[in-house]
């Protein structure tokens, strides 16, 4: 059950996030010249990314333990990569805030701004904060995330000054980043510059385990046949029980590239898992109608699920922009 910040909550993060605001950060840091905080307790780092340097859009975005590294990773590439930036949003978590027009802040954060009775430079220097987590709406922080964010916040803050009063310095050009962590031996935080390791965003892969199955499915005669097959997130909310966070539809779909017709389109259930949809469809289609000659895609959760039943069934999975599934998404959603 989400269990909402208390407005003292709210008010210790505002503090140290506008402390952190009057630095100006971004004049010093670029977006890919990250700060790891690893706080009390933990193993994994917390990233820090700081935003604004070279873009104007200012911020602090925040991704926990190196999956959420990987999540960073994967927007900084969104330039060089097939999938849409709105598809790359919805899949990522982190807890980013942003400084930006008063038009942007959502209304249940304008809640918390006017109880704490914050005054802003102008209308385009407001501070809010966004949670984003995969599958669901960008949403208000709630209690846990504040207290973290918090935490983080002030860790962050030690690690800025350090750099901006020529304290110490990284070879961010080489790959390196600030590291502000904490020493259980000694009770002590240090701080140091130390190489951030490039991590690539994890998907699972399976491997179809019903030997019976596979064997049934490898002698399914062979199609002379072109499938493009994507999932991507509707812009619309499914709405969630009382005091939940709203959850994103994901859509799969399914096109037959010779026929120019959709073989399978439908919005996944909230337990339902992007592996399992879409080994689901191969297994259904193949024992239906044939093997499939040839399956483009672009997204890597289909390549999980499908390189070794692939492999194994003689089925050619290629990598492949899939644009027109792009054109008939728009058409989808124009329809909502």
């Amino acid at each position: 059950m989400r269990k909402e910040a208390s407005i003292e909550a709210w008010k210790e993060l505002y503090d140290i996030t506008l402390k952190l605001k009057e630095m100006e950060p971004w004049q010093v840091f670029g977006d890919s010249e990250l700060i790891a905080v690893v706080p009390k307790g933990k193993e994994e780092p917390v990233f820090c990314s700081i935003m604004g340097k070279y873009s104007g859009n200012q911020g602090i975005a925040v991704f926990e333990g190196y999956e959420g590294l990987g999540d960073f990773y994967m927007l900084a590439g969104a330039q060089d990569c097939d999938l849409p930036l709105e598809y790359l949003m919805n899949e990522h978590s982190s807890l980013t805030c942003f400084v930006g027009s008063m038009m942007n802040v959502p209304q249940n954060q304008r809640e918390v701004i006017d109880q704490l009775d914050l005054r802003f430079k102008n209308i385009e220097s407001w501070v809010y904060f966004v949670s984003y987590k995969k599958g669901y709406q960008p949403y208000l922080l709630d209690a846990e995330e504040v207290e973290f964010l918090t935490e983080i916040y002030e860790n962050l803050y030690m690690a800025v000054q350090a750099v901006m009063n020529g304290e110490l310095q990284a070879d961010f050009a080489g790959g390196e980043g600030i590291v502000r962590k904490y020493k259980e031996e000694t009770g002590t935080w240090e701080m140091f510059a130390n190489v951030i390791p490039n991590v690539e965003k994890e998907f699972p892969a399976v491997m179809l385990e019903d030997e019976k199955l596979k064997k049934s499915l490898k002698k399914r005669p062979m199609l002379d046949l072109t499938v493009l097959l994507d999932f991507n997130y509707l812009p619309v909310t499914i709405e969630a029980k009382e005091g939940e966070r709203p959850r994103n539809p994901l859509m799969f779909m399914a096109f037959d590239d010779d026929q120019n017709e959709i073989i399978a389109m439908d919005v996944l259930e909230e337990d339902d898992e992007e592996i399992s949809r879409a080994l689901g469809f191969f297994i259904s289609f193949t024992e239906q109608h044939g093997r499939i000659g040839t399956i483009k895609a672009r997204n890597p959760w289909i390549f999980g699920a499908l390189q070794d039943i692939c492999e194994y069934c003689g089925v050619a999975l290629v990598y492949d922009p899939v644009e027109k599934l792009d054109e008939i998404f728009k058409e989808v959603v124009d329809q909502l």
